[in-house]
């Protein structure tokens, strides 16, 4: 995974999360790091706090990318794929939005390599569970940067029916993860 090039589509909360998991957890370099978003200032504030890169181009931070982790807010999704049309063919997307299903992203950009998932807020500090699927078409190698990836949330449970995700969304949205060194209730 370190010499991977991650684009990370979206510099919100839960993108900043899993860029400090992966350098916490020395899966990536953050030369190999790039964030993408609208926002100059938040470009700043990630560029000093983990000497990543950044850029204002959602197309130009995808195209270099082996991995382009969409993190978008929902309503932004399809004015985002239509801007980022250039990702490599061989390259992994790897959503983390909500309600955003495989068919839509991979139609959406014209790309059949997509892993889906649904990270929980506990993923902030490393202590999240993120359940996730892939279309037929990630390879091996791909489901293991998937795992790398989300595993530095916390834990990752891979299923292979998508209907799981919305479930798993509907329980996680109920109250946080509870890991064996939390206090019993």
């Amino acid at each position: 995974m370190l010499n991977k090039k991650i684009a990370f589509i979206g510099p919100g909360v839960m993108a900043e999360a899993m860029i400090a998991g992966l350098l916490r957890k020395k899966l990536a370099k953050p030369e190999n790091m790039i964030a993408s978003g609208p926002r100059e200032e938040r470009a700043a504030d990630l560029k000093q706090k983990y000497n990543i890169h950044t850029s204002l181009d959602n197309a130009s931070a995808a195209s270099h990318a082996d991995v382009v982790v969409l993190s978008v807010k929902p309503q932004r999704l399809t004015e985002v794929m239509k801007a980022i049309k250039g990702i490599r063919p061989d390259a992994l997307v790897l959503s983390i939005i909500a309600g955003a299903n495989i068919k839509k992203i991979s139609t959406g950009l014209k790309h059949k390599s997509v892993v889906r998932s649904m990270p929980n807020t506990p993923g902030q500090i490393g202590e999240g569970i993120t359940v996730w699927t892939s279309s037929k078409e990630v390879t091996e190698e791909q489901q293991e940067m998937a795992r790398a990836i989300l595993g530095a949330l916390g834990e990752e449970v891979f299923v292979e029916d998508e209907s799981y995700l919305d479930m798993a969304t509907a329980l996680s949205g109920s109250g946080p993860h509870m890991s064996s060194s939390s206090p019993k209730l």
